[in-house]
């Protein structure tokens, strides 16, 4: 009786370790996966999931032109290190230029997806790779001078991400703190999987080292999302760009349909009201259980299903819609890009913050304006609707925030006050001096 009982409790014990087994095998495919359970049960995937289905470039130089002796050292000189694009030395800030330097081919369609980072936001760039198909110029800033978070990151998608040759990267740091970097990793990585960067970025985070401008224990460190904006647009390759967040995955092949509806979109540059011109890309919003929709019938059906909405249409109504939304997500523009309306950015739009393509020679973004104040971009489109730019509203082509819509207001947070009172102060100079370059148009006015 007792051999019977001695029996049964092995082969339960047996059972239960198999059981543990089982769900640790689940666990680990869960983690390399990068799945994650919505409230409601339903999967999505993280941003940068797909790159632990990689495999690494066997060569050692990897995908990207490294600068500056990456990737095991970052050396450089005095001469290398600049002032910022609107206030050069005046800045308390500096860039060094093409940390990677990104290299195009013939065949890239010349528009260059243009923006920023932080620590907290590095995974979605490969995303950004992976969905743009010509060149991309990112400024990365480094709050305390230490690059190595991103660097490590960087070089690990340099070496897994072949569309990795396309960016070019530059570091922006306060001028009291110049960025040093050294490692000892073998390159390239045995892996793609991104569990080690992910353990990594827990790790900094918890010691406050994320890069977030540390929300308001600093009031001097303030996130210079303006400078980063002039820095990776003056240093794009190609004349057309668009600057935005690294957050907005672009619809399928809307730089090479871009370029194809500016060639029987032709303007006589000589004129200058065809200088004076910027082509707006509709931005929106889908719930976090939906799949980032890549074509315009994808994206119609998830608004039709009230599942996807104009950007910020929660949080900020005015920022991002855009004239004539009714009348783009009712037309059928087939596979192409072309014009759907031109307007100006005018009452009752004197408020709006369009995303869009145009040049490196649009009016520059106001460097001492914060993002932790808002309205960093509010002047910049101001100027251009002063100097009488036409607004012209693209239909074909889109960009969706990452999946998840914004429902909180960010204005609510009070560690953003000293900030707000700072750019308040700040944007009501910088107001002052651009009304009196141009010519008086009330339109352009909030009321």
């Amino acid at each position: 009786m007792m051999k019977l009982r001695y029996v049964s409790l092995v082969i339960t014990l047996s059972l239960f370790s198999v059981f543990i087994l089982l769900l640790t095998h689940i666990e680990t495919i869960r983690i390399a996966n990068n799945i994650i359970q919505d409230t409601r049960g339903t999967p999505f995937r993280s941003p940068g999931a797909y790159l632990s289905a990689l495999k690494p470039a066997q060569s050692a130089k990897g995908y990207c032109h490294l600068n500056f002796a990456l990737p095991t050292e970052l050396i450089y000189s005095e001469k290398n290190v600049s002032g910022t694009p609107e206030l050069g030395q005046e800045s308390p800030f500096r860039v060094l230029y093409n940390v990677v330097e990104g290299r195009l081919g013939d065949a890239e369609p010349q528009v260059t997806y243009v923006t920023h980072l932080t620590n907290d936001f590095i995974f979605y760039l490969p995303e950004v790779v992976s969905y743009w198909e010509g060149p991309i110029s990112v400024a990365v800033y480094l709050p305390d001078g230490d690059p190595n978070f991103i660097l490590e990151h960087i070089l690990h998608f340099c070496y897994c991400v072949p569309g990795m040759s396309r960016l070019s990267l530059h570091l922006v740091f306060r001028k009291d703190f110049r960025p040093t970097y050294h490692s000892n990793k073998i390159m390239p990585p045995l892996t793609c999987d991104t569990r080690g960067l992910n353990k990594l970025q827990k790790s900094l985070k918890n010691s406050n080292h994320n890069g977030n401008t540390n929300k308001g224990k600093n009031e001097d460190n303030w996130y210079p999302i303006n400078v980063c904006r002039n820095a990776a647009r003056q240093k794009s390759y190609t004349d057309y760009v668009m600057v935005c967040d690294t957050e907005l995955m672009p619809s399928q092949g809307l730089a090479s349909r871009f370029i194809d509806m500016t060639e029987s979109y032709k303007c006589q540059e000589s004129l200058q009201e065809c200088k004076k011109r910027a082509f707006v890309i509709p931005v929106f919003e889908v719930e976090s259980t939906e799949a980032i929709p890549k074509v315009k019938n994808e994206l119609v059906q998830l608004i039709i299903l009230e599942k996807a909405v104009y950007f910020h249409q929660f949080i900020c109504g005015h920022c991002q819609k855009f004239p004539g939304l009714e009348q783009w997500i009712e037309s059928d523009p087939g596979d192409v890009i072309r014009p759907l309306i031109e307007t100006k950015r005018e009452f009752p739009y004197q408020r709006w913050e369009p995303i869009y393509i145009g040049t490196k020679h649009e009016p520059m973004y106001f460097e001492k304006l914060s993002w932790e104040g808002f309205q960093d971009k509010m002047l910049q489109m101001l100027e251009m609707c002063l100097a009488g730019y036409k607004l012209i509203v693209l239909d074909g082509a889109f960009l969706v925030h990452w999946p998840g819509i914004k429902m909180a207001k960010r204005k609510d947070e009070p560690w953003r006050l000293p900030y707000v009172k700072q750019n308040q102060k700040s944007y009501n100079k910088l107001l002052n001096n651009i009304t009196k370059k141009y010519h008086e148009n009330s339109k352009c006015h909030s009321k």
